[in-house]
């Protein structure tokens, strides 16, 4: 056993260790991870439209619409240089539209999934079309906000060529911890929502660091033994910084994704029903190219699977890559061997 003044040296080294791998903590890192130039195309309430412009020789017609998770920053898809997504799809001609969903405040703890699917979502996809002249876009979804989009692409088909369903919860039933957690007997949403308003980032940050308990210890020490690898610790600080800049969960959204979704799975049999409106995914066409990652401890590869089977597309394509679900994202080998193929599939359908 370490004596006490033992301890304490051992507790100084490891601070000043990290201290000199992590300078000033994580101050330092931009919000916006990348450094690709964007315009502010649209803004309602807190949620903007972001536009980057196509860059090289070719230009694709379709434009690509994103839909990112609620309670996570946009910038994960603009990483940092070399490992950015949008850098990739605008570096090959797409012209890229980007929704910050923007922190949720008291006003929007009263809105619904219609309120952010047909109407956030429904901006930027007009917004889009009409910058680009054209009457459909491809909607590129991402996490909880692929299956928000997906709603969308059910509810309004005819502004929608192609889909992208990259790590994108379906099946809600598939026996994954998240499903698990918030079954009716264990969970209720509604007490949270009356409770706060909107669902708190320090809530929802602590459910995720308990699906991966070892990753906050583990971490530090793949960062010591990592150190000296070029480019990693720069890497790290940024995606350490994103990981810890959350922002609430609309407390009306949360309301009906964890009931309708996790509690019910409407949304998996087509039984959703948002503004009066049925969302059917069985009757859903159009390309879809659905993105796993074999490693991903959030979406079970089930749930995100299940939507190859459900939707009446005879265009449908399935990528499964040997990464995280973060990993899609920033991983060194996406550049080079994920995001090509995704790029390639876009454009045989612009």
């Amino acid at each position: 056993m370490l004596g006490l003044d033992t301890a304490k040296q051992l507790a100084g080294a490891v601070g000043d260790a990290v201290g000199r791998l992590v300078p000033m903590e994580l101050r330092g890192v931009d919000t916006h991870g990348g450094d690709l130039p964007f315009e502010v195309v649209h803004e309602r309430g807190p949620t903007k439209v972001l536009y980057y412009a196509p860059r090289g020789e070719v230009r694709h017609r379709t434009p690509i619409v994103f839909s990112y998770s609620l309670i996570n920053r946009y910038y994960i898809l603009d990483f940092m240089p070399g490992k950015s997504l949008l850098e990739h799809l605008t570096g090959q001609g797409f012209a890229c539209y980007v929704i910050d969903w923007g922190a949720a405040g008291v006003a929007e703890s009263q809105k619904t999934w219609g309120d952010y699917a047909l109407g956030y979502l429904g901006d930027a996809v007009r917004v889009a079309c009409q910058r680009e002249g054209v009457d459909q876009v491809s909607l590129y979804g991402y996490c909880m906000g692929g299956t928000m989009a997906l709603s969308y692409a059910a509810l309004r088909p005819e502004k929608v060529k192609n889909f992208v369903a990259m790590a994108m919860p379906v099946d809600f039933h598939d026996e994954g911890i998240l499903s698990r957690w918030t079954q009716r007997q264990f969970f209720s949403p509604d007490a949270v929502i009356d409770a706060y308003g909107n669902v708190p980032t320090w809530l929802m940050e602590s459910g995720f660091r308990l699906m991966a308990p070892l990753t906050n210890m583990t971490k530090w020490r793949g960062l010591w033994e990592a150190k000296d690898r070029d480019g990693f610790v720069d890497t790290w600080r940024r995606l350490e910084k994103w990981s810890s800049d959350n922002v609430p969960f609309p407390g009306g959204v949360y309301r009906q994704y964890i009931r309708d979704c996790y509690q019910e799975n409407r949304f998996c049999q087509s039984q959703m029903v948002v503004n009066g409106e049925r969302v059917d995914l069985e009757a859903f066409d159009k390309p879809l190219l659905v993105v796993l990652a074999q490693k991903d401890h959030i979406v079970p590869r089930p749930s995100a699977e299940a939507l190859m089977g459900i939707v009446a597309s005879e265009d449908k394509t399935l990528m499964d890559f040997p990464t995280g679900h973060i990993g899609l994202s920033t991983s060194s080998k996406s550049p080079k061997k994920y995001w090509p193929q995704i790029a390639a599939w876009l454009a045989a359908r612009d």
